[in-house]
């Protein structure tokens, strides 16, 4: 197999570079201690959505330029020509930086690389397909529960397996819906029509995604026609397989739907790249964003060394969904913003549909540190407290582009990487970004916190106060006496209780959960999760929930059941 067939192999690719585990098993034990596994120690709120940390921050500061050092080392070695770098927080760029020229292939009279290229983004294009999904189910339009088939009646799809007795379930009984193409849950195989490995098992030629494979990006007839020819991977939701063919027609069915819903279906968008230029590039002011190289165009794409062509080839309506799209480092930097914050003033989702967009679809029994989301690659990497958190990626690879969007919601911080190269592994260079950043993260957040949060709190008369500290990324309340009474004695904690976000700013619960028989804790986060509101309110609040008020000298700790307001000391 030729370097550049096991490279195009890759195309549209969705999956994480083998390096994250390499790293991943150096630093996770073997066996975790049970004390550590059966712990569920809240993380610390996510105030950075709303009020990051800015770009002179001295911790900042530190990061970026251990960023720029690792960065310029690496792009010394000479196998990338163009590549493009952003650390972001919902506010402003903390990093934004450009090496190497536009075009790879004319490097001695090519023009640098800026924030207004355009590079090809491959499977990153699914992001915005599930985002235009999520914009059109906001409007009434869809439901992610819709089967497909209520959009296009006539597809057929087989649920028959390869075993001679394998039964072929009738399609109302196992339908595919929207939800199922944008979590590759659907059982369509991942690049529809397949090609032909004629020459198996003396070598794989034929094998692969268009072009490679010897087959043309599919049209719409031969997309339907492919889906209904193939049996399924697996049987739809019953577990995930990576699928450009069902990205491709979940664009295909937008389209669908957005017109179905028109009153007049003729003013409505009728390919995919115009619903998106309408409803996502204009109103976010994504300019470095669209599907083909044009003579308007021309002077802002970036075309690498390997596999010029690609910067000019068609994906067609059908697989421009799933792969076809360019977009330059300063859009990506506006996507990232309004996926930190909704509130973020060009964002086009609610938080509702954000904190719906964010939920798991499928957790990998066979380890416990990757999943699969709604489109996304969430990887679980390990905070500098030692603690797992998630980082929700999309990667994309194609010969000679190579991409990766990825964000950490914790401590609300994304990171865009665009090349044109020969290297091909954007992944590793955005995991080593946040592997370099997280410390300097963490400590920023906890400082804040600290601010925010930590200290003695007083009531006027005396009666009540609190006491508040940070250990290891979590809040704690170790002393908390209520006109006169010890509450930690009364919610059977005597010597201390972790604070919980309720993902509302400022506004946190007493862990309290369900107490263990005799003390004993063997159930993670389930007695948590299960009595977070069990102990009843008083004056129409729950009786451990606290919040906070004002900034600085005018801080203050309230606790609404008693009515009583505390003042740090």
């Amino acid at each position: 197999m030729g370097p550049i067939l096991q490279s195009s192999l890759i195309l549209l690719a969705g999956v994480a570079s083998s390096s994250l585990y390499s790293r991943y098993f150096q630093t996770h034990p073997a066996q975790a201690d049970d004390r550590e596994r059966f712990s569920c120690r809240p993380f610390l709120p996510r105030v950075f959505v709303e009020t990051p940390p800015p770009v002179d921050h001295p911790l900042v500061r530190d990061a970026v330029r251990h960023v720029d050092e690792y960065l310029a080392a690496r792009f010394k070695v000479g196998d990338i020509d163009s590549l493009s770098v952003a650390i972001v927080t919902s506010k402003e760029p903390l990093y934004e930086k450009n090496f190497g020229v536009m075009r790879g292939n004319e490097s001695a009279t090519s023009p640098p690389t800026n924030s207004h290229s355009s590079y090809r983004i491959a499977s990153v294009s699914k992001l915005l397909t599930v985002l235009e999904g999520h914009i059109l189910a906001q409007r009434g339009v869809l439901s992610w529960d819709d089967p497909v088939t209520k959009l296009f009646p006539d597809l057929s799809y087989r649920l028959d397996g390869f075993h001679p007795d394998s039964k072929k379930l009738p399609q109302n009984e196992a339908p595919v819906t929207l939800f199922d193409l944008a979590g590759h849950m659907s059982g369509m195989g991942r690049d529809w029509p397949p090609g032909t490995v004629s020459n198996w098992p003396k070598d794989m030629q034929g094998g692969g995604p268009p072009p490679i494979n010897g087959l043309p990006f599919p049209d719409h007839a031969s997309l339907f026609k492919a889906i209904a020819s193939h049996r399924l991977t697996s049987p739809p939701f019953s577990y995930p397989a990576y699928s450009n063919t069902a990205t491709g027609l979940l664009g295909l069915a937008l389209v669908v739907a957005n017109r179905l819903a028109s009153e007049d279906p003729s003013h409505e968008p009728d390919s995919y790249a115009a619903l998106l230029k309408r409803d996502i590039f204009d109103p976010m002011g994504l300019n470095g964003s669209h599907f083909l190289t044009t003579e308007q165009n021309r002077h802002l794409v970036v075309v690498p060394s390997l596999g010029p062509e690609v910067a000019d080839q068609d994906f067609f309506d059908a697989m421009n969904p799933a792969g076809g799209q360019f977009m330059s480092l300063h859009d990506t930097i506006v996507l990232l913003q309004t996926f930190l914050n909704p509130e973020h003033p060009k964002s086009l989702l609610t938080r509702y549909s954000m904190d719906k967009w964010m939920q798991p679809v499928h957790d990998f029994e066979e380890d416990d540190w990757t999943e699969i989301g709604f489109i996304w690659e969430i990887i679980k990497a390990k905070d500098s407290n030692n603690r797992l958190r998630k980082i929700y990626w999309k990667l994309g690879a194609m010969v000679g582009f190579h991409s990766a969007i990825a964000f950490h919601p914790g401590t609300s911080y994304g990171v865009s990487v665009l090349m044109g190269a020969h290297y091909p592994d954007a992944a590793k260079l955005a995991y080593d970004i946040f592997d370099i950043v997280q410390p300097f993260m963490d400590k920023a957040l906890a400082d804040y916190s600290q601010k925010l949060f930590a200290g003695t709190w007083k009531s006027q008369d005396g009666e009540s106060t609190s006491h508040i500290v940070i250990e290891k990324g979590a809040l704690y309340i170790d002393r908390f006496v209520l006109n006169g009474t010890d509450i930690l004695q009364m919610f059977h904690a005597p010597g201390r209780l972790a604070l919980r976000s309720s993902e509302r700013r400022d506004e946190l619960r007493l862990d309290t959960g369900i107490p263990g028989y005799n003390g004993e804790k063997h159930m993670g986060c389930y007695p948590y999760w299960n009595g977070q509101d069990l102990w009843g309110l008083r004056d129409e609040a729950p009786i451990n929930l606290i919040y906070f008020t004002g900034e600085g000298n005018t801080r203050a700790l309230h606790v609404p059941s008693v009515g009583v307001t505390m003042k740090r000391t």
